[in-house]
């Protein structure tokens, strides 16, 4: 496949255009709100910013696990109060969006299977027979693809920022034909 500097300069205004497009969207269906520290055990004063957290991913390398669930919390209740990562998994493992036994750390980046499992079962996405009956990562993955959630590689894969800023676009938009 030949391309022309050109026109590869060109696809690349685009995808920057799209991200932007996205992000300005994200501020836009949120309110200006900051993430408050409290102490253990105790919600927020205010809620995480889906607009902040999109602007933020977008400069990240990586997306951290603490920062996928975050992005769930807010996608399925309209808003984030937990003021710690622990505060998080447990309100996601209890709404059944979560495993316990799959050993997140706080600050290692998601995996593309571990966010696909939380949206599909956040956004209430039945998938096929193999997801309804297996309901593991590696299948969330996979209808997570076949929505045009996510991009093909592996469920193992790690989640850079930018891709989770796409992802969070798409997911509010299927949250909403709901």
């Amino acid at each position: 496949m030949n391309v022309t500097y050109k026109e590869g300069g060109l696809a690349m205004r685009k995808y920057a255009v799209l991200l932007l497009m996205i992000a300005v969207a994200a501020a836009g269906c949120q309110s200006n709100t900051v993430h408050v520290a409290m102490p253990a055990g105790e919600l927020a004063a205010e809620s995480v910013n889906s607009a902040e957290l999109a602007y933020t991913l977008s400069s990240q390398k990586w997306c951290s696990n603490d920062q996928g669930c975050s992005i769930v919390l807010l996608l399925v209740d309209g808003e984030d109060r937990y003021t710690s990562f622990e505060q998080r998994l447990a309100a996601l493992e209890s709404k059944g969006l979560a495993q316990a036994g799959w050993n997140l750390k706080e600050a290692e980046p998601v995996s593309k299977g571990t966010l696909a499992y939380m949206l599909c079962r956040g956004l209430d996405i039945k998938g096929g027979v193999l997801m309804q009956l297996i309901g593991t990562r590696r299948y969330a993955y996979r209808e997570a693809v076949f929505c045009g959630l996510m991009m093909r590689g592996s469920e193992t894969e790690p989640l850079t920022g930018p891709e989770v800023v796409g992802i969070m676009g798409r997911s509010s938009r299927i949250n909403e034909q709901m």
